[in-house]
């Protein structure tokens, strides 16, 4: 048996919107990141590139400069559509009722029952087609459908706790994305696809169209890599770039598919890219340093390497995410292990006891078991749920009665 967290693997490379890493648990939401498994305080690192340098890297990267496709409108429906959604939501009807019934319609079970899927990221007729979305396609589609009715609604990025999913060897974190608006009588909404239990909301960002069209393009081409399809990738990413040259997570993802197409230098660059416009990106920062270990740069690597340990020596989400991962595998007492620190770090989070007492039950332990599902339920958690298991049902926080 391995003795302690420090013993045990640490998940691979990620990349953003999603964000790919390459090892992981599973996870919950929505935008997708090509990234690892942390995010902390790290410092600047080093960006010296003059300016020859950085445009020849950029158009390495980018390629030539295409104009932008704005066309793809993620947020159309089709005559059919809207001539249903018309039939379900009267025009004359109040914002309040309206948005009631518009719920109802998409994601009861007598009627459109749209499920939560993590996988894939769809424009609105798409979700509405297939009847399945993650968050962004739920939000793209809940949002194209209350404009159509005359609701206010528009995206909202939240802050929620690190959440990660395994796809063969890359590990992809997933953010968090919200419809809000505000209706008639001035009252505020929001409506959340988030699987299973609200979580923390330090961060509220309102993103316009054209930011959630990025995240788009960036969850689509994080998603091909994971499919090992490297030309979509490059060409979704760099939509992503030329939406919002900012965008750090794309950035990082690029830099994750150049470098599985041998692209060494650009995918240092964009590595270090994404660091330079947010030098808390942990996925980036982790991904640079698998890529210094690849290319046999050790010092550089073990450098980059002692910031991501310390991090993680310090993440309670981290060791609770890698007991996931370890419980998956049937590694179940490198899970306890795992567990049990992260508990340590972070006493009062009931799922922490829910995924410990899983384990205690299949290495036997009953009456341990037993004590940490007593503790989670002391802790406000559910009990009978499996902490691995999503649940469908979107939630609308009342905050000024609007639901």
């Amino acid at each position: 048996m391995q003795h302690g967290a420090d013993c045990l693997p640490s998940p691979p490379q990620a990349a953003p919107g999603r964000v790919l890493s390459n090892n992981g648990p599973r996870g919950s939401v929505a935008v997708l990141f090509l990234a690892a498994a942390l995010t902390g305080c790290v410092g600047q690192l080093d960006y010296e590139y003059g300016p020859d340098e950085e445009a020849r890297l950029e158009l390495a990267v980018l390629g030539d400069s295409q104009a932008v496709d704005l066309s793809r409108d993620v947020l159309s429906l089709d005559e059919t559509t809207r001539a249903y959604l018309d039939s379900k939501v009267r025009a004359q009807w109040g914002d309040r009722r309206k948005l009631n019934q518009l719920r109802k319609v998409l994601f009861s079970e007598q009627e459109l029952n749209i499920q939560y899927e993590p996988l894939n990221t769809r424009t609105a007729s798409q979700t509405y087609a297939s009847r399945e979305g993650n968050c962004l396609s739920m939000t793209n589609l809940f949002i194209a459908a209350a404009r159509h009715v005359g609701l206010d609604a528009s995206y909202q990025q939240v802050s929620v706790r690190p959440t990660w999913d395994n796809q063969g060897n890359t590990m992809i974190r997933y953010e968090h994305i919200v419809a809000v608006g505000k209706l008639r009588t001035g009252e505020e909404y929001v409506v959340d696809f988030l699987p299973g239990p609200r979580l923390l909301e330090e961060r509220k960002d309102t993103l316009s169209d054209v930011d959630a069209l990025a995240l788009f393009y960036n969850n689509l081409g994080a998603e091909a890599i994971v499919e090992g399809d490297h030309e979509s990738a490059l060409r979704h990413l760099r939509q992503a770039l030329k939406i919002q040259p900012e965008f750090a997570d794309a950035w990082n993802n690029i830099g994750a598919a150049m470098s599985r197409t041998g692209h060494s230098e650009p995918a240092e660059f964009s590595y270090r890219r994404a660091l330079h416009v947010d030098a808390q990106n942990g996925s980036a920062l982790n991904n640079l340093a698998r890529f210094f270990e690849s290319e046999g740069r050790q010092d550089e690597a073990q450098q980059l390497v002692r910031r991501v340990n310390r991090y993680r020596a310090r993440n309670p989400y981290f060791h609770y995410f890698l007991g996931l991962y370890l419980f998956d595998e049937g590694r179940y007492e490198d899970a306890q292990k795992v567990l049990e620190r992260s508990i340590r770090l972070e006493s009062d989070q009931p799922d922490f006891y829910l995924a410990l007492a899983r384990t205690y039950a299949q290495l036997g332990d009953e009456r341990a078991a037993r004590r940490m599902r007593q503790r989670a339920k002391s802790l406000g958690g559910e009990v009978g749920r499996d902490v691995s298991a999503p649940e469908n049902e979107p939630t609308v926080p009342t905050g000024g009665g609007s639901s």
